[in-house]
């Protein structure tokens, strides 16, 4: 019968630290999603001045491309005082003016910014976009947002449910080189001869800098006051720790040995007795039993295993995603683009479509990088 050495301790729990709810995410993961947040906002607030279906960006051109006496001086009049089409309208009444620069900021950067950031509470801006491209962007940001909202409630979820986020280390060999946790060994057993035999040094220390215990009721006491790791036998250990639902083990089973029977030198019973433990061992039955008496899952439904941060690597996917959903918005804007300059031609403003095209996106390159033409 195959076994081997574990180290178990106490864990603690996760809402233990002032901000425990960012512990489902790394850093990488929390950076990410909010640089995510301003590239989508400068992608909304670009598209709504590109799509000539926009609000924004149909009252733009008809602002640069109107013949009328009156959208001429005003055009004269901006290049003059170097001012924005918008300024050079006059009201008689406050309230127009008031209603014109709300109608205005519908589509201004500031307002995208708020209508990206409220995805990240799943909440909706006050004003959405009209064109596709714009809405198809928004559409994939918030599928995207759900994602991530999904996977966080679930994660925080796990991490307030299972307590063995105060387990700091990934392997019994974690126990060196620092001075918060100490940990045990008992006295003169198996267990100390396994680890001061064991071809890695590393584990001969933890013999000499670690405490020798007097018995193992007095060491799992220890344990379940916290702070501290036992080293002992697995069997052992998961028997007596099997309904302690916040002890957990530090890293794996190691150094593997193998049980057995002792009996008296020539005893008449040695062939009779290995002879039917090696038909058990065969049909399963010792096995059974092993896993029976010596499972951690009994008593606690909540240990289910290390809980990770999730990092950038793992939700990579939902990136890739959204990435795709900008690509697909900007080819959506130049279809725009193009169905609009048809219908220039149509209109008989151009006498091509490659003409109509070329001019509709000097003028958009003017609105964009010369804000006093918008």
């Amino acid at each position: 019968m195959d076994s081997g050495l574990l180290a178990m301790m106490k864990g603690e729990s996760g809402t233990d630290t002032t901000f425990f709810f960012l512990s489902p995410f790394n850093n990488a993961v929390w950076f990410s999603v909010l640089g995510t947040n301003f590239i989508i906002t400068i992608c909304i607030w670009t598209l709504s001045k590109l799509s000539p279906y926009g609000k924004r960006g149909a009252k733009v051109h008809a602002m640069q491309t109107c013949i009328c006496e009156e959208c001429a001086l005003r055009r004269e009049e901006m290049t003059v005082m170097s001012c924005s089409f918008g300024d050079t309208k006059r009201f008689d009444c406050l309230v127009d003016e008031t209603e014109e620069q709300e109608k205005c900021e519908d589509s201004s950067f500031f307002n995208s910014l708020w209508l990206i950031g409220a995805g990240l509470v799943a909440q909706g801006g006050e004003s959405l976009p009209y064109c596709m491209s714009s809405r198809f962007l928004l559409l994939s940001w918030w599928f995207f947002m759900l994602l991530v909202i999904t996977i966080y409630t679930s994660a925080l979820t796990a991490f307030l449910t299972i307590s063995d986020l105060g387990v700091p280390f990934e392997s019994v060999l974690g126990l060196l080189g620092q001075e918060e946790y100490e940990w045990g060994v008992l006295g003169s057993a198996h267990p100390e001869t396994l680890l001061q035999t064991h071809r890695d040094s590393r584990y001969g220390e933890l013999v000499h800098k670690g405490h020798a215990m007097p018995d193992v009721y007095s060491s799992l006491a220890r344990l379940r006051e916290g702070k501290f790791v036992f080293i002992d036998e697995a069997p052992i250990l998961k028997h007596h720790l099997h309904a302690d639902c916040d002890v957990f083990s530090v890293g794996v089973e190691f150094q593997s040995f193998e049980y057995a029977f002792g009996l008296r030198k020539d005893s008449p019973y040695t062939d009779l007795i290995d002879a039917y433990i090696l038909k058990y061992r065969e049909e399963g039955l010792i096995d059974s039993l092993w896993e029976k008496w010596s499972s951690d899952n009994l008593g606690c439904s909540n240990k289910l295993g290390r809980i990770t941060v999730m990092g950038l690597q793992k939700l990579s996917g939902m990136f890739y995603i959204l990435f795709i959903g900008v690509c697909i918005s900007f080819i959506l804007v130049i279809f725009e683009l193009c169905h609009a300059s048809v219908r220039d031609v149509r209109k008989g403003h151009e006498t091509s479509i490659s003409k109509a095209f070329v001019k509709r996106l000097s003028l958009k390159k003017n609105h964009i990088f010369e804000p006093r033409t918008g």
